[in-house]
């Protein structure tokens, strides 16, 4: 392998001593000697974030749990990838705001009849959960339940991309179908998240008040009585609030109005200014966080220039700056490796951000805390064409598996999935649970990218732990309990299997781990199987996958020894 240096020594003897030779049986012997070294990757530097005040109420975890089976793994093989780990300096404490997700107003309110879905959300850890939207956000009145009921200056009708898509507004309380925010209120206690809402920024720009300190005025007093509603009236203690979702885009409400003209970033920054003022008027305990624009390059005049004309005017008031990242470019039909390479990009949109703040304000970078608020991998492959890696193949819940730990090793402080339950059109889907349209598997059940936060919340510990590899195709993501376990994830995003070598240095002796194996021979395959066990229906994984047992691996002088399959995940902890 070119990750391994290898010194052959050809060492040919060759007895001259014709005399004895002629009475000897005598042969040329060719021996090899092999002497190894490791040679692993330089890793691309790591927390170019700050995860800042979402660390605050960061809380050990301790004594994890897991059963094992009756099976051990045997491994005879030689390596072909060494990994290691020095336990001596972590890298950064977990953030618990890394294991969020988005409800979109739309979801039918039954799914809080659905005590299987509930119980499924909660098991997986989520801590956040985002609402009402993604782009609904910019047009969506939470306390209407007519346009009579919208506050003053609401329009009809509200305009999007360049005045080609147009919308009424979005009432919050209409209809018997949508979820309403006390659905959401009730989703919160019940699968004990706390609430990060996106209130509705655009408001300020297309309400037909003509006196633009009056519009602002208006729009963030009624941002004002949602945090009243929720967190003084109802006691809710809705941590998170954003002002406006992705407003550098064309296809968002407000970027463009009649007579008025196309958003003016600045402005934008001002006007989150007195957002902030009299959200915070109400509760000074939340947190409030402001739209970034999340590329470093773009042709856009808006985009272009958002984050430096942006941050200056919020870097004083502003608790977190936001990012949305969806790891490819819209439209790509993605083949596996295309999909789990592009987690690499990560730091840069950090580093964006951060060159913004030192080049234009006198702060640090990483003064801003970042939040994703939306992320996922995008990519436009169809199930009937089988063209590529669906979001919601198997390949799709790998992408989790090593995005997951790189969002947390660069230093975000919270992260969301987009999102809970969305459309479905072959394989067009990024909901982490079914839609009602998808065939062949009942509403809400999970996708394959759900099981890989099941098994994060099970195996993963409070603090994490830089690690390297001789292969870029597997990656390994280290923390630890406060208890003293270790949790592992090994990643391979290639299409080679390998026998991976993993020492844990500086720590005490560990002997024994579980392993839960996420794999399918398929990575297209809508199936993901645990241990080898698959579901008999036509996606997702196993019907009764909380009941897996981990398998046994023994760790010989704090050296594990596992097998890594194409496009799989291992989750491995350590056993007391």
């Amino acid at each position: 392998m070119n990750k391994i240096k290898n010194l052959k020594l050809y060492l040919v003897f060759t007895l001259l001593l014709s005399n004895y030779l002629t009475s000897q049986d005598s042969d040329i012997q060719l021996k090899e000697i092999t002497v190894t070294t490791k040679k692993f990757i330089k890793n691309r530097p790591p927390m170019n974030g700050n995860p800042g005040f979402f660390l605050e109420d960061w809380k050990s975890k301790n004594n994890p749990k897991v059963k094992l089976n009756d099976s051990t793994i045997i491994i005879d093989n030689p390596p072909t990838v060494y990994g290691e780990i020095d336990f001596t300096q972590p890298l950064t404490k977990i953030s618990k705001y890394i294991y969020g997700n988005n409800l979109g107003h739309w979801t039918n309110r039954k799914f809080l009849a659905n005590d299987k879905f509930i119980f499924n959300f909660k098991d997986a850890g989520f801590k956040v959960v985002r609402f009402p939207g993604g782009n609904a956000s910019n047009d969506y009145f939470w306390d209407a339940e007519s346009i009579g009921q919208c506050p003053e200056g609401t329009p009809s009708i509200i305009y999007k991309s360049d005045f080609k898509k147009s919308t009424s507004p979005k009432l919050g309380k209409q209809g018997t179908f949508r979820t309403r925010p006390e659905d959401y209120y009730d989703f919160l206690l019940r699968s004990k998240s706390t609430g990060s809402i996106c209130v509705n920024y655009s408001y300020a720009l297309y309400s037909e008040i003509e006196d633009e300190n009056e519009r602002v005025n208006k729009a963030a007093e009624y941002a004002a009585s949602w945090v009243y509603d929720a967190n003084i009236k109802r006691n809710l203690n809705i941590k998170f609030w954003e002002i406006g979702n992705e407003n550098w885009g064309k296809w968002q409400a407000g970027y463009n109005v009649k007579k008025r003209g196309i958003i003016n970033p600045k402005k934008y920054g001002e006007h989150c200014r007195i957002f902030i003022e009299k959200m915070k008027a109400v509760d000074p305990t939340i947190k409030i966080g402001v739209v970034g624009y999340q590329k470093p390059k773009s042709r856009d005049p808006v985009q272009k220039r958002w984050n430096e004309l942006v941050i200056p005017e919020i870097i004083d008031v502003a608790d977190f700056y936001i990012l949305h990242d969806y790891y490819a470019k819209y439209g790509a039909i993605l083949n596996p490796k295309e999909m789990l390479k592009a987690i690499d990009t990560t730091y840069s949109h950090i580093k964006v951000v951060n060159q913004i703040i030192e080049k234009y304000t006198d702060k640090d970078k990483g003064y801003l805390p970042i939040a994703l608020t939306e992320f996922n991998t995008r990519s436009n492959a169809s199930i009937s064409k089988n063209d590529g890696a669906t979001n919601v193949s198997h390949c799709s819940g790998i992408f989790f598996a090593h995005a997951i730990g790189e969002i947390i090793r660069q230093g975000i402080g919270m992260s969301m999935v987009w999102d809970i339950e969305n459309g479905y059109k072959d394989g067009h889907d990024h909901g982490m649970f079914a839609s009602s349209k998808e065939n062949g598997i009942a509403w809400l059940s999970p996708h394959p990218s759900y099981y890989h936060f099941y098994y994060y919340n099970k195996v993963f510990g409070d603090t994490y732990y830089e690690s390297l590899s001789t292969n870029p195709n597997i990656r390994i993501h280290c923390s630890s309990f406060s208890s003293g376990e270790i949790g592992l994830v090994v990643v391979n995003i290639s299409d080679k299997e390998e026998i991976i070598e993993i020492e844990l240095k500086n720590i005490d002796s560990k002997n024994l781990a579980g392993v839960f194996e996420i794999y399918n021979k398929n990575p297209n395959s809508r199936k993901t199987g645990i241990n080898d066990f698959f579901t008999s229906k036509d996606a997702g994984g196993p019907e009764n996958f909380k009941k897996i047992k981990a398998i046994n691996l023994e760790i010989k002088n704090n050296v594990i020894k596992i097998k890594s399959k194409p496009y799989s995940a291992n989750y491995l902890l350590t056993q007391k």
